[in-house]
C-alpha cells in the first residue's frame, strides 16, 4: 500500500496478526435435518441465512470441528460466488462451514466490528478483486485473504471508528430506504394518471369501436437467415425496440428486403407498434409509437402495426389507452389461448375495442397526460440521481475511516 497512516497506526498483513481459516473441503451427505451446513450463499446482508440451508450429521460436524470450530464473535466471509458479505457470528446455533473463510479474534489486536467494516472497505475489496479467480463462479483463495494488507489502529481508536461508522451508515441506510420508497411511488404515478383518465366515470360513457373499424392493422416481416444485409437492406424494429410507451432505438438491426416488402411494410410517422407476445403476461400488448426515425423502417412479424386516420384519431391517445390498466386487461383477455399461452394476432387486435371521442378531446387529454408524465420523468431522474449519490456514500465513508480521516 504505502499510504501514510495517522500516528499510532500501522500496516499489517493479516496472517501475521489474526487466525484466518476456512471450512471443510469435503462434500458430506446431506440429511433432512441435523446440523446446519453453511456455505457462501448463506451469507446475506450481514446475517447468516438459516432458512435456505442444508443439513449434515452430528458426526460429520464433530469431524469438521478440528478445522473450523466457529464461535460467537468470529467473522465469516464468502469465498465463492458473491465473494465477501462478511458476517459477525452472533448465534449460539452450532453449524459447520464450507467455501467460507473464518476469522477468529482470540489473541488478535483487532476489534471484530472494526474488522468487519474493514473487510467492506474499498482498499480490501480492490485487493480481493484483483486476485479473485474464476469466470461466472468467482473464487478467492485462503492465501489471498491471509496476505491482505490492512491498516491497524490502536484498539480504542478502532472502537471509536466503529461508533462513528455505525451512526453514519445507519443514517445512510435510512436515507437510501426513504429515497427508494419515493422513487417507487414516483414510478407508480404514470399508471395512476392513466387510471384517472380511462377508469373515470366520464370514460365509462365513451362510445367504443373495434380497432379494425378505425385502423389498418397488419403484421410484419419474419426474421430468417437469408435476411442478412446485402444489397437492399433497411432498419428493422424488433420486440426489444418496443417498450411500454417509447421506442428504444439504442440498437436497431438491418435486414435484407425486397422493394415490394418495403412499400408494403414501411412504417409511417404515427404508426402504433404492439408486441404480440413474448412469454410474459406483463409485456403482452406493450406498445409504442413510431415517430419517423429511423427512416425507411420496417418491423418484424412479432410486432403488429396499427395505422390510424390521424385526421380522426390521435395515435398518442390510443397508445395511452392501451398502456392503461383498462387497455392492458383487454389485451390480456384477447391474448389468452386454450393452451394456456398468451399471444396476440392481427385478428385479435382488430377485435379490440377503443374509446371514441372527438379528435379535439383526444388531443386535449393527450396533452394533459404528457405534461404530467414529463413532470414525473423529471422527478424520477432527480430521485435516481439522489439515490446514486447515496449509494456512493458507504464506500466513501469507509475510505475515510480507514485512511484515518474520521
Amino acid at each position: 500500500m504505502g499510504e501514510k497512516l495517522p500516528k499510532g497506526w500501522k500496516w499489517v498483513r493479516l496472517e501475521d496478526v489474526i487466525d484466518v481459516r476456512d471450512g471443510t473441503h469435503e462434500s458430506p451427505t446431506y440429511l433432512p435435518k441435523g446440523i446446519p451446513f453453511i456455505t457462501s450463499k448463506n451469507l446475506k446482508f450481514g446475517q447468516i441465512d438459516f432458512d435456505d440451508v442444508q443439513f449434515i450429521s452430528y458426526q460429520d460436524h464433530e469431524r469438521f470441528m478440528h478445522r473450523s470450530c466457529v464461535s460467537k464473535g468470529d467473522i465469516l466471509y464468502a469465498m465463492i460466488g458473491t465473494v465477501g458479505n462478511p458476517v459477525i457470528v452472533r448465534t449460539d446455533v452450532k453449524f459447520s462451514i464450507k467455501n467460507v473463510a473464518l476469522f477468529k479474534f482470540e489473541n488478535s489486536p483487532f476489534f471484530n466490528e472494526y474488522f468487519c467494516y474493514l473487510l467492506q472497505s474499498p482498499s480490501v475489496i480492490q485487493q480481493v478483486e484483483a486476485l479473485t479467480q474464476g469466470g461466472i463462479q468467482k473464487f478467492v483463495s485462503l492465501k489471498v485473504l491471509r496476505n491482505l494488507l490492512v491498516p491497524l489502529p490502536p484498539l480504542p481508536e478502532q472502537k471509536r471508528i466503529v461508533g462513528i461508522l455505525s451512526d453514519r451508515l445507519t443514517a445512510i441506510d435510512k436515507a437510501r430506504t426513504a429515497t427508494e420508497t419515493q422513487l417507487k411511488a414516483a414510478k407508480a404515478l404514470p399508471a395512476a394518471y392513466l387510471r384517472q383518465v380511462f377508469d373515470s366515470p366520464e370514460a365509462q360513457k365513451w362510445k367504443r369501436k373495434k380497432l379494425g373499424d378505425i385502423a389498418l392493422i397488419s403484421g410484419g416481416i419474419q426474421k430468417t437467415p437469408h435476411r442478412f444485409p446485402s444489397s437492399f437492406h433497411r432498419s428493422y424494429l424488433t420486440v426489444r425496440n418496443v417498450q411500454r410507451g417509447w421506442l428504444d432505438l439504442s440498437t436497431v438491426e438491418r435486414f435484407e428486403i425486397t422493394l415490394g416488402e418495403l412499400e408494403r411494410c414501411r412504417l409511417e410517422c404515427g404508426d402504433l407498434l404492439i408486441v404480440e407476445g413474448n412469454g410474459s403476461v406483463d409485456h403482452i400488448g406493450r406498445n409504442a409509437i413510431y415517430r419517423g426515425e429511423p427512416e425507411d423502417c420496417i418491423h418484424q412479424n412479432h410486432l403488429i402495426r396499427v395505422r390510424l386516420d390521424q385526421t380522426k384519431d390521435d395515435p398518442d391517445f390510443l397508445s395511452f389507452y392501451l398502456n392503461s390498466d383498462f387497455g392492458k386487461k383487454q389485451m390480456l383477455e384477447k391474448a389468452m389461448t386454450t393452451t394456456g399461452l398468451h399471444t396476440l394476432s392481427v385478428s385479435k387486435i382488430q377485435q379490440m375495442e377503443a374509446p371514441i371521442i372527438s379528435l379535439e378531446n383526444q388531443r386535449k387529454i393527450t396533452l394533459e397526460i404528457k405534461e404530467r408524465l414529463l413532470t414525473v420523468t423529471k422527478l424520477e431522474r432527480s430521485l435516481q440521481s439522489q439515490l446514486n449519490t447515496i449509494n456512493q456514500l458507504p464506500a466513501a465513508t469507509l475510505r475515510q475511516a480507514f485512511n484515518g480521516e474520521l
